[in-house]
């Protein structure tokens, strides 16, 4: 073989293989095509549940903003002050569920708007309809439960809820 042979059969390879062709083009921009699209879907999936995200954590927050100031009114303080057990579960003018909802003698409720958010909370007696204890009587009621819940309607037009419990008991102190 002499040098000239070699030079013209490496150039014909390489004339050959000058380039891709419109097909491999085309295919290669619907590969792309579909896998943007994928990752397109899936930033819409991830912002959703994001908001979700926060959405959930700002319901548990005003719950638990709600059921820890019941807790902090509800505790009895050995010294005698303003709030107590028995402010707590006062029904009357003077006391702490003055103007709630009374759906029964066991059960005061009320509810408030917050972020969008409606937070709702009652207080039962505990155990349930006892037939000893309702909020005529504050005296004699030894525990209380205390539910918050708070719900909302998220982006796609679902109902989302969240709710707290606790059960409050009168403290007694031995002086």
């Amino acid at each position: 073989m002499t040098p000239m042979k070699i030079n013209s059969v490496a150039t014909k390879q390489i004339k050959s293989q000058a380039g891709f062709a419109m097909l491999e083009v085309l295919v290669g921009m619907a590969i792309m095509t579909v896998g943007i699209l994928g990752l397109l879907s899936s930033v819409n999936t991830v912002n959703h549940f994001q908001r979700h995200s926060k959405d959930m954590t700002l319901a548990s927050l005003h719950a638990a903003n709600k059921l820890e100031e019941i807790k902090r009114i509800g505790t009895n303080e050995p010294v005698g002050g303003a709030f107590g057990f028995n402010y707590l579960v006062n029904d009357t003018a003077s006391g702490y569920l003055n103007g709630y909802t009374a759906p029964d003698d066991w059960t005061r409720s009320s509810s408030d708007t917050v972020n969008g958010m409606t937070r709702t909370w009652s207080i039962d007696i505990y155990p349930f309809q006892s037939a000893n204890y309702d909020f005529t009587v504050p005296n004699l009621i030894r525990m209380v439960e205390a539910v918050v819940t708070v719900q909302w309607t998220d982006e796609r037009g679902q109902q989302q809820n969240v709710e707290l419990a606790t059960v409050l008991y009168r403290r007694q102190f031995i002086q």
